[in-house]
């Protein structure tokens, strides 16, 4: 037999909700009858790939012909609640679901029928293209999300955009001070990990303010650790005495800046000592924190994560930390500024592929639920039909007990698209098997690198298996509409269109390297300290200022037997994804972390079976130490990724109630209740 083949190279893009976006070049064979992906190797081109990838994906192709993976359609063979699927041809289950809609919309209103997406696949075809079924439809739409919404909308608010800096000025020669501020880098994005370890070692001072004591705490000059959720107290706490040493930047705030003089009579008010018993930190370490911020003006570069605004006033949490670079002025400089999410560079050539994608204008009126109260709202029985695609609703959202009580409901008839049966597949009548990424053409936007890449797809071995779009495609053939032209194309046809819609100067670049950054490493946007809000300043709210005027009635309050709940996403798992290729982790998902003290201060010992309780509910866990955490402060890993698991989902216990601007969630508000069983 001989071995002899023709290598194709294709470029490819993680797709997965990631920072990173990491792009790659893809092997394959496509002849064999399987394992078509033979390696993918990361750019040493791109950089911010930097030839790496992070040790969640370095094998995909594991995951890619990981033998659970569902190959053929299923349809439930048992009670809602366990994954019990007999298989049926893709032809079966695409005429019982379209018999299925066809019901829904002429017994009930076309808006009875419920989509629910994310970005579990962040390929901008996968995530829009099927918008053009259900704006047809007239169905009901999961809008926001549960991630950095808030703080999208918050830092817009103030800028105009929520993008304001360059990435790779955190290793610009200029860059003295780095302080990273809610984000674990080395387990999260380890691409930025890797450009401020470069950045330490061209002599930048790292400060890092954490709940947590991150591996990146280990190498930082400075290592302040409060209590979760009182970053604005931080906040109100250096305003004031910059402000009092008259070392803020009168005249950056006086000429960029609105509204500036009622925040500045605000963060005078101060209580010191309630701040300090609030945040649990002491008063050297924040003087230590604001001298080298003053000593570092015009030279200090912010990373904020998305930790700070999943609370309730998260959005201002945000804006809160932001103010302190604006009260400095560092804005406009190399190697200063504030990272958060970059990917509001993109919105002016993103913006035109979406409508595209989405065939939507100004006449769709289709009815919109926040994803978050995706529970709460599908309670209510005037939702008869519901269609999940490129989401884990039963991992990922709050409050998993209102949840579940309305995905049971028998006469909610639910269609799941998906490659592995998952928590969310157990309760669906239908599940639909889809493409990997890397089988699909598509175009990324990342998050923390400005700029788009492409995914050359290569083939896919499983007949039954087709895209988001390529389904609803011949969904909307089976209900009639084969003739309409918007569900003429190919997939090929949508990444041809869609690449053709971008600048020149855009298309080239994705052609020959298979990426696109807006700028190189040395520019500086807003170089002008012209911003793109309604006047050009720097916009400051009034709530803004409340959240100071108010700050001690904003943060939790627990009794000395309740714990802050933190629920990060362990280093080996994005969400509830990747579970497939690493389930040596997963009794990690049962335990409950304390601080050493904390587990000795309520008479309990490691390693003991505890329930951990709230209002939302309960579940039994194994007590284990982890003296990185702040005393007070529990920890539970977020996005269980394995089905039928012995352990319980961390969301049993987190609120429903969204962040303050209704756009993402408030996962860490929240306390729970430690005892012994």
């Amino acid at each position: 037999m001989s071995n002899n083949f023709e290598t194709k190279k294709r470029y490819g893009t993680c797709s997965k909700d990631c920072y990173g976006s990491c792009v790659f070049i893809g092997e394959w064979n496509d002849q064999a009858p399987e394992k078509k992906l033979l390696a993918a190797k990361p750019l040493k081109e791109h950089p911010f790939t930097n030839g790496f990838f992070c040790p969640k994906l370095n094998n995909r192709e594991k995951l890619l012909y990981h033998p659970e993976r569902i190959k053929t359609a299923l349809i439930r063979s048992g009670s809602k609640g366990s994954n019990s699927f007999t298989s049926v041809s893709i032809e079966e289950a695409l005429n019982l679901i379209s018999t299925q809609l066809t019901t829904v919309k002429e017994k009930y209103k076309s808006s009875s029928i419920v989509v629910a997406y994310y970005a579990g696949n962040t390929g901008l075809i996968s995530m829009y293209s099927p918008f053009r079924f259900f704006l047809k439809l007239g169905a009901t739409i999961t809008s926001e999300g549960t991630c950095n919404e808030a703080g999208c909308f918050a830092l817009g608010r103030m800028f105009g955009n929520y993008s304001t800096t360059n990435p790779f000025q955190i290793a610009n020669p200029n860059n003295r001070l780095i302080v990273v501020w809610g984000s674990n880098l080395a387990d999260r994005n380890n691409h930025a990990h890797f450009l401020v370890k470069k950045a330490i070692k061209n002599g930048s001072k790292l400060i890092v303010v954490n709940p947590v004591r991150t591996k990146l705490a280990e190498s930082a000059d400075m290592f302040l650790q409060p209590y979760p959720g009182t970053d604005f107290l931080i906040a109100k706490y250096v305003l004031n005495k910059i402000v009092s040493l008259g070392a803020n930047d009168e005249q950056f705030i006086s000429q960029y800046v609105d509204n500036y003089t009622n925040l500045v009579d605000e963060v005078k008010k101060i209580d010191e000592d309630k701040i300090f018993h609030q945040t649990g930190l002491i008063r050297k370490n924040l003087t230590e924190f604001i001298n080298l911020l003053i000593d570092n003006k015009q030279r200090t570069l912010f990373i904020v994560g998305f930790g700070p605004q999943k609370y309730f006033y998260g959005g201002r949490n945000l804006n809160s930390i932001a103010l302190i670079q604006i009260f400095l002025g560092n804005f406009g400089h190399q190697g200063a500024g504030f990272l958060f999410s970059q990917s509001g560079f993109n919105q002016d050539f993103k913006r035109p592929l979406i409508d595209y994608l989405t065939m939507s204008d100004s006449t769709s009126q289709n009815k919109r639920i926040p994803l978050i109260n995706l529970g709460s709202s599908l309670s209510s029985n005037k939702y008869k039909m519901l269609f999940v695609y490129n989401v884990n609703p039963m991992s990922s959202l709050p409050n998993q007990n209102i949840l579940e009580k309305s995905l049971l409901r028998e006469d909610l008839y639910t269609v799941v698209l998906d490659m592995f049966l998952n928590e969310t597949t157990k309760f669906a009548d239908i599940v639909i098997p889809v493409k990997f990424d890397l089988e699909t053409d598509d175009l990324m936007t990342p998050y923390f690198v400005p700029g788009i890449s492409i995914n050359q797809g290569g083939p896919c071995p499983y007949p039954e298996c087709s895209s988001n779009y390529e389904f609803f495609q011949r969904l909307a053939e089976k209900i009639g509409w084969q003739d309409d032209s918007i569900f003429q194309e190919t997939q090929k046809d949508i990444f041809k269109n869609c690449c053709e819609l971008l600048p020149k100067s855009i298309q080239e670049p994705l052609r020959t390297k298979g990426y696109y950054i807006p700028f190189d490493i040395n520019y500086v946007p807003y170089n002008d300290l012209i911003f793109p809000t309604s006047n050009g300043k720097i916009q400051i709210h009034q709530t803004d200022i409340e959240i100071f005027d108010q700050n001690l009635d904003l943060v939790l309050k627990r009794k000395d037997d309740e714990f802050y709940l933190l629920s990060q996403s362990h280093k080996y798992f994005i969400h509830s994804q990747m579970g497939e290729i690493h389930g040596e982790f997963e009794s990690v998902f049962g335990k409950i972390f304390l601080n050493p003290y904390d587990i000795e201060s309520i008479g309990l010992k490691p390693h003991e079976k505890v329930l951990v309780s709230n209002k939302f509910g309960e579940a039994k866990y194994i007590l284990e130490e982890n003296s990185d955490l702040k005393p007070g402060t529990a920890l539970i890993y977020s996005g269980l990724p394995f089905t039928d698991s012995d352990y319980k989902n961390v969301n049993i216990f987190t609120p429903e109630t969204s962040e303050e601007s209704r756009r993402s969630g408030a996962y860490f508000s929240t306390i729970v209740k430690i005892t012994k069983i």
